[in-house]
């Protein structure tokens, strides 16, 4: 017997490989599946009647739907579940396009922001599908190097080099016109101080200590109110969204209500945002399937997303978005190698 879900009744070994094989099917095709084409097909020792009966239980059990009456069966995202689920611990992912996965990485520039776009296209391209990667909070990275630019109008902009190649750059208005040499100092003094320590160390701890040190001293004074501005607003994740496209070609992603859905979640980047960071504590590949989605916005979509660390610390999330008819035997292990790729190539980058 297959147990299924909690609370269900075990599917046995019959129903379960049945299952499996239509749901396979229905993925590849998109059609719904008839009784006789399918045991000719999966070379089921059973008669077609014998199918139509497997099938009627299994939709009975909530497994499957029928569109409408004439037609075969498709998978409910029971359906998908069950499918899902039987392919965590036996997938296998072709080498040629694990190799994909790291020369796009290790091909581009070493600036996060490029990275990132580069995996969520990465993504799109190896899966057909929609890519998607929410990046770091700026507070997890490392302070490398600090420059000060003197603008017009009382203005300097401040920029800010991590470890892992992570570009900050902020416009803080100053209250005094301060000279190019003072501007140079403060830069100097803010490397050597904040150089080593996490923008959250910085936040939380560093500043307090380098103002009891600083007391009295108006340079540093200055440089401090500079950097505490300029890092004050760089607590928000930005969201990389690539491969709608493939989407659009998509038969059931285009229909009228779930195409104005789709679009609308793609420009709303909070609403996907969300749903995204939920899954930032979670370890391991993870998967939302229809209806397990909260967002009626999401309706028919799925989304497959693992974390990825820096060090022992989850800090991002990545995953492809697609149909309930997803490749899932293609997606799952392409999202959970990329994620462990990822993860690998941040924490060198850090140290």
């Amino acid at each position: 017997m297959v147990q299924s879900k909690e609370g269900d009744k075990p599917l046995n070994e019959r129903e379960a490989a049945v299952l499996r094989a239509l749901v396979y099917e229905h993925i590849t095709t998109g059609k719904p599946v008839g009784s006789r084409s399918f045991v000719q097909k999966y070379s089921f020792a059973v008669s077609p009647a014998t199918m139509r009966n497997i099938m009627f239980d299994l939709e009975a059990g909530g497994y499957l739907m029928q569109p409408h009456t004439s037609a075969g069966r498709i998978p409910t995202d029971k359906g998908y579940r069950f499918y899902v689920d039987s392919l965590l611990d036996t997938y296998e992912f072709v080498m040629n396009e694990k190799l994909r996965v790291r020369e796009e990485l290790l091909e581009k520039e070493l600036h996060l922001d490029r990275i990132f776009s580069s995996i969520s296209k990465m993504l799109s391209l190896v899966s057909n599908y929609a890519g998607v990667i929410l990046t770091p909070k700026p507070d997890f990275t490392v302070v490398k190097h600090i420059e000060l630019v003197p603008l017009d109008n009382s203005e300097i902009l401040f920029i800010l080099i991590t470890r892992t190649g992570m570009v900050l750059t902020k416009k803080v208005r100053v209250s005094a016109k301060v000279i190019h040499d003072e501007v140079r100092n403060y830069a100097k003094y803010l490397t050597s101080e904040l150089c080593g320590y996490s923008l959250l160390d910085v936040k939380t701890d560093v500043f307090d200590r380098l103002r009891g040190e600083a007391s009295g001293d108006r340079h540093k004074g200055m440089a401090l109110d500079i950097a505490q501005l300029a890092l004050s607003q760089t607590d928000q994740p930005d969201l990389f969204v690539d491969g709608i496209e493939n989407l659009l070609k998509i038969p059931e992603m285009i229909e009228a209500d779930r195409l104005k859905k789709l679009l609308r979640l793609m420009e709303e980047k909070r609403l996907l945002r969300n749903i995204i960071e939920r899954n930032l504590e979670n370890d391991g590949v993870n998967t939302l399937i229809g209806g397990e989605i909260a967002e009626a916005e999401v309706s028919g979509c799925s989304i497959v997303t693992t974390s990825y660390k820096m060090g022992n610390m989850n800090v991002g999330v990545l995953g492809i978005i697609g149909p309930t008819r997803m490749d899932y035997e293609k997606v799952v292990p392409l999202v959970d190698y990329t994620g462990k790729v990822v993860s690998d190539f941040l924490t060198k980058m850090s140290k």
